[in-house]
């Protein structure tokens, strides 16, 4: 015989399977024939409010009903919403109070019901009614009811009246007051939607029960799924208030279960949490074969919603759904996404993302990046190069602020000055040279390398480098440095010592040192010429320099190929290249395009490949002849001994005539001159005067107002140009100041207007004049540098530098081009300008000897 402890009630109700807990205490109260406040003040639980014990149980609460009651605490916290705090529904603790709820509408304070299931349970309510995911019953195959039938009004469970002469089941409403009418419908008695056996909502209902509402789950695939499939049940009852019409046939199946009205908005009752439901399963279930159909009816929904139509303003409303509903919507919309905005949403990937990284974990990979790209992985994700080495070292820099963006919302400019460079994206460079090669490759690796770093660990901190070592604070062993230099017979002078020092903090930074963009010129000879010594001189004064600032780090690394699974790379592998043909090569003499060429690579990766792997020049397999002194080849044409003797001393031309003729420098005829062994005429003055034809006044003309430079005066004249400067200078005319140029209108003999004259002895003045006059009517400056022939960075500057020289714009960037009132006035001069310039058969043959093109 079991024994009971004195506190425990002797009579016992057995809970329902699912039963909430308000519920489990009503049925108790009904069996005792009290009411609930009597039944809770009996319970030794005075005061307590039920609707609060059926969200979250206090210690005290749930102590007094286990020892009253003899239920378990586990099992008492399985009848109150507790379980799904966070999931489906939220809880305040402190007040015990529903609040806004993680997804849908519905929260938790009122129920929804199964009629069947209440006529056959003696009204014992199900706790899952009162979730919002809840919205059909599978046993039954009934929609779930929202309100009771006669007043309308959300069924209650309990009543605060004593409920002896009511039947179990009768809607309570009016029982919360002692003048209330009482309802008193028979909830059992209500009509319910009838589902067919075979029932997409149904699927959606058991999908639910197992993924969303079942406590055995993780909470973290539980939200998930619930995220997922709210946001597209949203955007489906959306779309079926707008776009009914467009939808697929899987979408009007749901709404004919339904009885094919359409749902409420903004109500959240069974209906609409049943139809969006089971159309966000359907779109979520790949392997169906509507999903993708469905899917794209969805995002033409959403886009549909906003004003501004690029993709990714309408799927930052998707985003709470998680990755892997807005990886499969950015698939989606890649093509329309710009070439950054692919980098950054990784759309180029079998994984796309929306950016979730904070600007910590931003930094963090920014401390495991220098500020231009590794050599190695440069060859790996540059098909081709600029054909300009010094604009490789930008390139760099540029893909190095690019790893900074994917996953995150950074910009080009923000990650480029994180980074310590400067500049603008150069998308000219980009547009012309590497979206030729794979521009989704490109974006791919990138984006998979920037993956890479965030999930490998990397053994130096280019960050604290960066802070740490600058010109001013590296240290240098000048001692060591000259005696290497010593032992290796070579020079160790000041620009040797300026250049080493450079090479030891790009060793030590892993990058260029400066913000400039164009490594210079000698860099890119400097490592085919260090032998071992100088190497392993300038490794131990990095590896000095950091043991001065206490760092423990190798003195430069560079990530492993196998950090990205690819089969091929956009650019060339640096494994591949045969380093004992290209060092025999290179010690030969052989031009590095040749050796390009053999290898068949880029000269710029032969470039990369020599600072990634440091090989030196083998030494040379034959002794090369030693040089003879003087002339090898004699001289040809006017400057032969007998012709140019002929010419000089017999016809006693100028040596700037002799030099016209023959179309070279007058430095080369007294060269020719010397060789020849023919004396150089003695000059009769040392200021030479000019003919006595040209006086001060036509000089001052020529110079000054016409704006005609010394070497155009000096060659009409057939004189040097330092005849006319030291003319100049005795007749006191002030020179022109530097950067002007020849004014290719000075022999026009047409005055210029004031705008016209600034612009006439500026560098290329003509050619960019005739690119002005062909801007307007283009429909933007890429089309127009495209029809003219030249690069759109070109034609950009050159608009830039015009209107910076006069002050005022040209042209208004509209669609097509056009002139403003002001440039209208001075493209109309230049044309007449111009046109005069055409008429005159002389003056193009002088001034295109002396103009830049």
């Amino acid at each position: 015989m079991t024994t009971w402890p004195d506190e425990r009630i002797p009579i016992w109700v057995e809970p329902a399977a699912g039963e909430s807990l308000d519920s489990w205490l009503e049925a108790y109260s009904r069996r005792l024939s009290t009411s609930m406040p009597e039944f809770l003040q009996f319970l030794g639980l005075r005061g307590a409010r039920l609707n609060h014990m059926l969200r979250c149980l206090t210690e005290h609460e749930r102590q007094v009903l286990s020892r009253r009651t003899g239920l378990s605490s586990d099992r008492l916290t399985a009848m109150t919403l507790e379980p799904w705090d966070g999931l489906a529904v939220t809880i305040d603790r402190q007040t015990r109070r529903l609040i806004r709820p993680p997804l849908w509408r519905h929260s938790g304070n009122k129920t929804r019901y199964c009629p069947r299931c209440l006529g056959e349970s003696t009204a014992r309510w199900q706790l899952s009614w009162r979730l919002p995911w809840s919205f059909a019953c599978t046993r039954h195959k009934l929609l779930l009811l929202d309100r009771c039938p006669k007043c309308g009004q959300p069924p209650l469970v309990h009543g605060y009246r004593r409920l002896r002469d009511i039947a179990p089941g009768t809607c309570l409403y009016g029982t919360g007051s002692a003048n209330a009418i009482l309802c008193g419908y028979f909830l059992p008695h209500a009509e319910a939607a009838l589902l067919p056996s075979r029932s997409l909502i149904l699927d959606a209902q058991h999908e639910v029960n197992t993924d969303v509402l079942g406590t055995a789950s993780a909470p973290g695939p539980v939200r998930q799924r619930g995220q997922e499939l709210a946001v597209l049940a949203r955007s489906a009852l959306h779309g079926l208030l707008t776009h009914l019409t467009h939808a697929p046939i899987a979408v009007r199946d749901v709404l004919a279960e339904c009885g094919g009205a359409l749902p409420e908005l903004t109500s959240g009752d069974a209906h609409s949490t049943a139809v969006g439901t089971a159309i966000a399963r359907i779109a979520l279930h790949r392997q169906q074969d509507d999903s993708d159909a469905v899917f794209t009816w969805l995002m033409a929904t959403s886009r549909s919603r906003r004003v501004n139509n690029y993709p990714t303003s309408w799927l930052s409303e998707w985003v709470p759904a998680g990755p892997r509903v807005t990886s499969r919507a950015l698939a989606a919309v890649a093509p329309e996404l710009t070439w950054i905005a692919q980098l950054r949403f990784g759309t180029t990937t079998s994984a796309p993302a929306w950016p979730t990284l904070s600007d910590e974990d931003v930094q963090r990979r920014a401390a495991r990046l220098p500020a231009i790209l590794w050599p190695s992985w440069t060859m790996r994700l540059l098909p081709r190069l600029p054909d300009s080495v010094f604009r490789m070292s930008g390139i760099r820099r540029t893909c190095a602020a690019l790893l900074l963006m994917p996953g995150t919302t950074w910009d080009y400019s923000q990650a480029t000055r994180f980074l310590g460079n400067q500049g603008k994206f150069p998308r000219d460079v980009f547009d012309s040279t590497l979206r030729r090669h794979g521009p989704a490759d490109l974006a791919a690796a990138l984006v998979l390398l920037a993956r890479a770093l965030d999930s490998h660990p990397a053994p130096i901190d280019y960050a604290r480098r960066r802070a740490t070592f600058s010109e001013a604070t590296i240290n240098f062993d000048l001692d060591a440095y000259q005696n290497c230099c010593r032992q290796q017979a070579m020079r160790a002078g000041p620009v040797q010592i300026e250049r080493m020092r450079w090479r030891l903090l790009r060793l030590l930074l892993g990058a260029d040192p400066g913000t400039s963009s164009r490594t210079p010129t000698w860099c890119t000879e400097l490592p085919r010429h260090l032998n071992d010594k100088l190497k392993e001189f300038l490794f131990d004064q990095a590896a000095e320099n950091l043991r001065s600032h206490g760092i423990t780090e190798p003195v430069s690394w560079q990530p492993p190929s196998t950090w990205i699974d690819t089969a091929a790379w956009p650019g060339a592998n640096s494994n591949s290249i045969d380093n004992h043909t290209l060092s025999t090569m290179m010690a030969a003499g052989h031009p590095l395009k040749d050796i390009a060429k053999t290898l068949r690579v880029s000269v710029d990766h032969i470039h990369l490949h020599i600072e990634a792997t440091g090989i030196g020049v083998s030494p040379p397999l034959f002794p090369s002849r030693p040089r003879s002194r003087g002339r090898q080849i004699p001289r040809q044409g006017l400057l032969a001994p007998d012709k140019l003797q002929h010419l000089y001393q017999e016809k006693q031309l100028s040596l700037m005539k002799i030099a016209k003729l023959a179309n070279c420098s007058h430095s080369t005829v007294r060269k020719a001159l010397h060789e020849a062994e023919i004396p150089c005429r003695e000059q009769i003055s040392t200021h030479p005067i000019l003919p006595t034809m040209v006086s001060r006044e036509w000089l001052e003309r020529e110079y000054i107002h016409k704006g005609r430079t010394t070497l155009d005066i000096a060659h009409e004249l057939g004189f040097h140009r330092n005849t006319v400067t030291k003319n100049l200078k005795r007749w006191g005319i002030s020179r022109h100041p530097n950067g002007l140029f020849l004014n290719p209108f000075a022999s026009l003999d047409t005055p210029l207007s004031s705008d016209m004259k600034k612009v006439s002895r500026t560098k290329n003045c003509l050619p960019r004049l005739r690119h002005l006059l062909q801007l307007p009517g283009h429909r933007n400056l890429s089309t127009a540098a495209a029809s003219l022939g030249v690069q759109p960075g070109t034609l950009r500057h050159q608009l830039r530098s015009l209107e910076a020289t006069l002050e005022f714009t040209l042209i208004t960037r509209t669609n097509p081009l056009s002139s403003t009132s002001a440039g209208a006035q001075f493209l109309a001069e230049a044309q007449r300008l111009i046109d005069l310039l055409k008429a005159e058969p002389s003056t193009p043959s002088r001034f295109s000897a002396v103009s830049t093109p």
